[in-house]
C-alpha cells in the first residue's frame, strides 16, 4: 500500500477542528443524520449513491415509513420500489439492490444489519465507503471514509493528488486525518463544505473556514489592483 502523503500533524488537527466548528454552525439538517437505526442508515447510504442529498431528503422519510424493516422491503414489488426511487435516477438498479439487500439481511443475518465490514460489503450495492459509513454512523466504529467529496477537499487543501475513492493512499491518509474517533460530524462537515462552499466549479474561498490552510487558494492569482 505504501505511505500516504505527509501533512504536518498540527495542520491536520487545525483543519479537523475548523471543519467540526463550521459543521456545528452550518451543517445541514438531513433526516437520516438523526437516526441510530442501522437499517435506516444503510437505506440512506444506498439511496445517496450517485445522487444529491437534497433529492434523497425528499424521498427518505416516506421510504423508511413504508419499508421500516428488512421484511417490509424484502417482500416489496420491484415496480413499486422503482416508482419510489425514480426521482433519484438509476431506479432499476437501485430497486434491485435495495430489495436483494433486505432479503440477504433476513436470510443470512437474522434480520439485523451486520457490523462486520466483510459482511456489509457482501450485500448488493454496498462497497467500501457505504460499509464504512454504516459502521461509523450506526455502530460507532471508528472507520475512515473516502468518497468523491473527501477526495476533492483533501486534494484542494493538501495537494494530495489522490486519484479517486479507490486510491489506497487516500484511505490510509484519512485514517490519520480523521483521528482516533473518526467522528461522523467530521465527514458530514466535509460533505456539506463541498456542497456549499468548496464547489468544484466556482469555489467560495472567501467564505471558507479552511482558507488559511488551503494549498488551492494559494494557486489563485490575486486580482490586479486598480
Amino acid at each position: 500500500m505504501g505511505e500516504g502523503p505527509h501533512v504536518n500533524g498540527h495542520r491536520m488537527n487545525s483543519v479537523r477542528r475548523a471543519i467540526l466548528k463550521w459543521f456545528r454552525r452550518h451543517g445541514r439538517e438531513l433526516p437520516w443524520r438523526h437516526s441510530e437505526n442501522p437499517f435506516h442508515i444503510l437505506l440512506a447510504e444506498i439511496l445517496l449513491r450517485r445522487t444529491t442529498a437534497a433529492a434523497v431528503a425528499r424521498v427518505y422519510p416516506g421510504f423508511v415509513r413504508r419499508f421500516n424493516e428488512p421484511k417490509d422491503l424484502a417482500r416489496a414489488r420491484l415496480r413499486t420500489l422503482e416508482k419510489k426511487v425514480a426521482s433519484l435516477g438509476l431506479q432499476s438498479v437501485r430497486a434491485r439492490h435495495l430489495r436483494e439487500t433486505a432479503k440477504r439481511i433476513l436470510l443470512e443475518h437474522n434480520g439485523a444489519v451486520p457490523q462486520e465490514d466483510v459482511s456489509l460489503r457482501a450485500l448488493p450495492g454496498v462497497g467500501r465507503y457505504v460499509s464504512a459509513a454504516v459502521r461509523n454512523f450506526a455502530f460507532r466504529i471508528a472507520d475512515p471514509m473516502v468518497d468523491g467529496n473527501v477526495i476533492h477537499l483533501m486534494n484542494r487543501l493538501f495537494s494530495t493528488g489522490f486519484t479517486g475513492p479507490n486510491d489506497a493512499k487516500a484511505w490510509l491518509f484519512m485514517g490519520h486525518f480523521g483521528g482516533r474517533k473518526q467522528q461522523k460530524q467530521l465527514y458530514w462537515g466535509i460533505i456539506d463544505l463541498v456542497a456549499a462552499v468548496c464547489l468544484r466549479g466556482n469555489p467560495r474561498c472567501s467564505q471558507c473556514p479552511l482558507n488559511m490552510y488551503c494549498d488551492f487558494l494559494r494557486t489563485i492569482p490575486s486580482p490586479n489592483p486598480g
